[in-house]
């Protein structure tokens, strides 16, 4: 029998990816595209996330070891990639929501609102070979798209400066909803089946809700019959 830290480098050494991914461009900092200087030593493989990351089971029993492991990265794309894509950033958000770190995920919300090309309707479908990591990667989307209909409904845009002066925030909140750019999750997403199994998500601290009743369960998972607290998504 492997130990957990056995399985778990198993998982960090092995890439699964199946199948080609159309990548779009983003700042060296976090993807991997730093250059290495002639003469320099190559990154080694954990300085890299490998995707897709374990289930969500097994990052639960394994919190502190994974998070490490997250902690040691230097880059945000696989080893091999030089940009960064949607589904790479729908990934790290779905280790930080399983993980509850909440600063984390909400920089990861932020990083893919100002993504402005990066439509969440047009994520393509992970194909996702694991159930239960395919649900909580629909479950991702939808909190996605609460989080920026929220922004949408105050009359801001993904295209919008981090500063709008006065006027131009009166300016958008006059936009009416018809023209306002809100986002839908991707079909796949919505098509993705409940898990015949409840997962049930603890916070960071420990807390699990027990049962589908409990008003502080997101429903966009209870739904894929995922129970965890509602994140913290909005921003404004």
């Amino acid at each position: 029998m492997l130990d957990m830290r056995a399985i778990l480098r198993l998982f960090l050494r092995k890439p699964r990816w199946r199948r080609d991914i159309t990548i779009t461009s983003t700042s060296a900092a976090t993807t991997g595209a730093e250059s290495v200087r002639p003469g320099g030593e190559l990154p080694s493989a954990s300085a890299y996330p490998v995707f897709p990351p374990p289930p969500p089971g097994f990052i639960i029993r394994s919190r502190s070891q994974y998070l490490d492991s997250i902690v040691a990265r230097r880059f945000g794309a696989p080893q091999g990639y030089f940009e960064d894509s949607p589904l790479f950033a729908l990934y790290r958000l779905y280790e930080f929501i399983v993980l509850d770190r909440h600063l984390d995920y909400r920089n990861a919300l932020e990083y893919f609102w100002r993504r402005h090309i990066w439509k969440l309707e047009d994520i393509p479908d992970p194909q996702d070979d694991d159930p239960e990591r395919y649900a909580f990667l629909a479950g991702c989307t939808c909190l996605l798209a609460r989080s920026f209909n929220q922004r949408v409904e105050l009359g801001l845009r993904r295209e919008n400066p981090p500063l709008i002066t006065p006027e131009e925030a009166e300016t958008a909140r006059n936009v009416p909803s018809h023209l306002r750019p809100w986002e839908r999750v991707p079909k796949w997403a919505e098509k993705v089946a409940p898990l015949k199994d409840t997962l049930f998500l603890p916070t960071h601290e420990g807390e699990t809700i027990k049962d589908q009743h409990d008003p502080r369960a997101d429903p966009d998972f209870k739904a894929k019959n995922i129970l965890l607290w509602t994140p913290h998504i909005f921003f404004t």
